[in-house]
């Protein structure tokens, strides 16, 4: 079971809007992006919104703010959640026990969450279900609907279904102010509030580490106390799980990460101790002979382990056949352009194991894979620019698909220029960027970088880059001749770029004709060819499967579509040698001509 569409309604200054998970290719990271101040937070509070459950003196807090003198509506949150085969089972064997016969499976369920009030006080919560599943028992001939059949048994099918929704995690802030002291037990009135919750958090997060290595902290805690009992087995069992739990937090967090964390090496270590009423425990982190605190090592240091233990442990379970939503609120804030790009690669791994989704904030260029791009979302708030008088002024939060958005748009532009513009983007003065190879729209861009990367990798080194319209070269062709930057144009073969590539050089420079290239420029072979047709016709129809497996012939959408699924998702499918001596022969003809 997984999320694939939020719809909310009066939700702070969202009037309403629909977050879309569902698209093709099945996209696992969404970024939500924009300026600071552009209320991206409001978004990722919005969707937790469907699974959080407040106390009722706070529940004010989620109306406008214009709103608070007399708020008489209902705030909703919408949750459409796509089934599997295992979900399907569930139901089916859930139908069996009660004698009945489930007509078909079901695709999709959705659930409505909606909070009533009436002059700005919480009246009441409601949970409207919609799904439909007909049933009969063996001696009826026509079926029914679960609800009309049987509510109670309805009741306690969605009370199953409940418990098997993804989870939904979300990470307001990474910097955590790492505790002295993590107790093993829950916290009671002697503690202040505050202090039992960030214990109650690290508890259960340290608890699922203990999980990773088959124990629990009630098993070890019970063990531990036998051991204080003179228990020498409770002893070396407890002994044996500690040093288990270190080993596991060293694996999966600093021994994959070298290159995050770098020299000099570093390892973790679990300590317990007691005070005299609770139990509780330490992380240390070892630098050659020294060990220091969490709280001693640097603010970079502690974001990124934050961020790592607060990930690498809440995944879904083997056993668990549904999916973890990540929400996360600006992850890579203070940290280095580096440390942001490091970060990427952390969600990649997060979402590895097909059991996870992220969307996250960001106004940070250097936090947006381009394969990221066509899944962002542009957070803006509408009424910002439309309106003068505070006094009428009211948010209204809108999530603008990156397609959309792009689509919007008055000029020409490359396909990262919108994204660039809208985080307000300026490029190092200093810098010169060089080997770029230029191609035609975003998917010549996904083919050629994937072809590249799949099998070429060793042996060619420059970077795709992809423009737009055949029309919208002259600036930056001047730009880089200007700057003498290495660069090549390789297009199409068609008569728009044949005249378009005659008329670059005859108005701007004459140099030209060493940096833009068709196909046919390439091999004469590739005479009247565009790039999907480098692909044998077996190879394409096999491509178009990968998303679309009932496809019987070509179809250049799909294949579009095909190309970007296998692009975000590194989807296997394996090429015949007539089509990689093709694409072969184009990066051979760049690398020999980029000098």
């Amino acid at each position: 079971m997984k999320y694939v569409k939020f719809e909310i309604s009066k939700f702070k200054g969202i009037d309403h809007e629909i977050i879309d998970l569902s698209k093709i290719p099945q996209w696992k990271i969404f970024p939500l992006v924009w300026l600071n101040e552009s209320w991206k937070t409001t978004i990722l509070e919005a969707i937790n919104f469907f699974q959080e459950e407040m106390d009722d003196d706070k529940k004010f807090t989620y109306i406008h703010k214009k709103d608070l003198a007399n708020f008489t509506w209902e705030i909703t949150c919408s949750a459409t959640l796509q089934l599997n085969n295992d979900d399907n089972k569930f139901i089916r064997d859930f139908c069996k026990q009660k004698k009945l016969i489930l007509k078909n499976d079901i695709d999709e369920i959705s659930i409505k969450k909606v909070y009533h009030y009436t002059n700005s006080k919480y009246q009441s919560k409601e949970n409207l279900w919609t799904f439909q599943i007909m049933v009969k028992t063996s001696k009826e001939r026509n079926y029914k609907s679960l609800f009309q059949k049987n509510k109670d048994v309805r009741n306690e099918l969605t009370i199953q279904l409940r418990k098997r929704f993804p989870k939904i995690l979300y990470f307001s802030d990474f910097l955590f102010s790492f505790p002295e002291k993590i107790y093993l037990e829950d916290l009671d009135e002697r503690f202040p509030k505050q202090e039992q919750e960030i214990n109650s958090m690290y508890k259960n997060i340290f608890n699922d580490v203990f999980s990773s290595v088959n124990c629990s902290i009630n098993d070890f805690l019970q063990k531990k106390r036998g051991w204080d009992s003179w228990n020498s087995a409770d002893g070396a069992a407890a002994n044996a799980i500690l040093k288990r739990v270190s080993s596991a937090l060293n694996k999966n967090i600093i021994i994959p990460r070298w290159e995050i964390f770098p020299w000099p090496q570093k390892d973790i270590e679990i300590q317990i101790f007691y005070d005299s009423v609770w139990y509780y425990f330490n992380i240390d982190i070892g630098i050659w002979d020294s060990r220091f605190k969490i709280s001693d090592m640097s603010l970079w240091f502690r974001r990124f382990f934050s961020f790592i233990l607060f990930t690498e442990f809440r995944k879904a379970r083997d056993e668990e056949s549904w999916e973890y939503l990540f929400l996360f609120d600006e992850p890579a804030s203070n940290l280095h352009e580096h440390s942001q790009q490091k970060l990427l690669t952390i969600f990649d791994r997060i979402v590895g194991n097909d059991k996870a989704k992220i969307i996250y904030s960001t106004h940070s260029p250097y936090l947006i894979n381009p394969k990221y791009i066509l899944n962002a979302f542009v957070v803006k708030d509408e009424w910002r620019n439309n309106i003068e008088d505070e006094f009428v002024y009211r948010q209204n939060i809108k999530a603008t698909s990156y397609r959309k958005f792009v689509a919007q748009s008055v000029e020409d532009y490359s396909h990262f220029k919108p994204i660039l513009d809208a985080l307000d983007f300026a490029t190092n003065p200093f810098e010169l960027t060089n080997n770029i190879i230029f191609t035609e729209w975003k998917h010549d861009y996904y083919t050629f970088k994937r072809i590249k990367e799949k099998y070429f990798n060793k042996i060619f080194k420059h970077n795709f880059y992809p423009w737009w319209w055949v029309t919208s070269y002259a600036k930056v062709f001047r730009e880089y001749i200007a700057n003498n930057r290495k660069f090549i144009w390789i297009f199409d073969w068609d008569d728009e770029w044949k005249e378009s590539k005659d008329n670059y050089i005859k108005d701007i420079s004459k140099e030209l004709e060493s940096h833009i290239f068709t196909l046919n420029d390439i091999d004469k072979d590739f005479n009247g060819k565009t790039t999907e047709f480098l692909f044998t016709d077996d190879d394409r129809l096999k491509i178009q499967k990968t998303t679309f497996p009932d496809d019987t012939e070509y179809d250049k959408n799909h294949f579009n579509k095909a190309i970007e699924d296998i692009f975000i998702n590194n989807k296997e499918c394996e090429l015949s040698e007539d089509t990689l001596n093709n694409f072969e022969t184009v990066l051979k003809f760049i690398k020999d001509n980029i000098k």
